[in-house]
């Protein structure tokens, strides 16, 4: 159910930016840097080119099939991004973007309509309000996280993003390899059973580690 998220062919980044230090150009940038063979799809309607690659003003304007549609655009954008991505059949969705159950009832109002219209077409969404997620054995940041994890046997799955960035920080310095990183954010679709599940069948995993601010089902957990 998560190879889309965890191994996409095609990365298309929703809010990509060719101002360097904003989140959607860190993203494209950590794609690229990060040597991802796939494709990779930046979406702005006010730019013809970022980082060397074409943008495309719209999703639905790539003509390819897109695996994993980050989106990176402010809380007011997100649902339509979300409905956009949907209509062009991505097969996965990660929401970056902060501002909803953690600032208030409106946020939380659009986080419940964002992941309601995601299992209504059985799209697996991560975040919102993530760091995103890395694997590094299929060479794929697709964060805004400076630092690329050298390949190991430990997958992470962290509810903190700045966690994440320290363990990451930490492991480029140490040379300790990763497998795959996972922010969780606010948990509105995928949650850390889903990841367990997923990374306890992933044959480059052999140790899970897990930092978790709360469990949304502790007997299925």
């Amino acid at each position: 159910m998560l190879e889309p998220l965890l191994r996409p062919a095609s990365v298309a980044v929703v809010g990509a930016s060719r101002t360097p230090g904003k989140v959607g150009h860190a993203v494209v940038a950590n794609l690229i840097g990060c040597g991802f063979a796939g494709a990779i799809y930046p979406v702005n309607p006010e730019a013809e080119e970022i980082l060397e690659l074409p943008c495309f003003p719209a999703l639905a304007e790539i003509r390819e099939p897109v695996d994993l549609c980050v989106i990176a655009v402010p809380p007011g954008g997100v649902e339509a991004a979300v409905e956009e991505a949907l209509a062009a059949h991505v097969r996965a969705i990660v929401v970056l973007t902060a501002g909803f159950k953690e600032i208030d009832e409106e946020g939380a109002a659009l986080e419940a309509r964002i992941a309601r219209l995601c299992q209504s077409r059985k799209v697996p969404m991560m975040g919102p309000n993530c760091l995103g997620l890395i694997n590094a054995h299929h060479k794929m940041n697709a964060t805004f996280a400076p630092q690329m994890p050298p390949e190991g046997k430990i997958s992470v799955i962290s509810q903190s993003g700045a966690l994440c960035v320290a363990i990451l920080d930490s492991s480029a310095s140490a040379g300790l390899g990763l497998a795959t990183t996972v922010s969780l954010g606010n948990k509105a679709d995928l949650d850390e059973v889903d990841f367990l599940q997923a990374l306890a069948a992933d044959p480059d995993t052999e140790v899970i580690v897990g930092y978790l601010e709360s469990i949304d089902n502790g007997e299925e957990f």
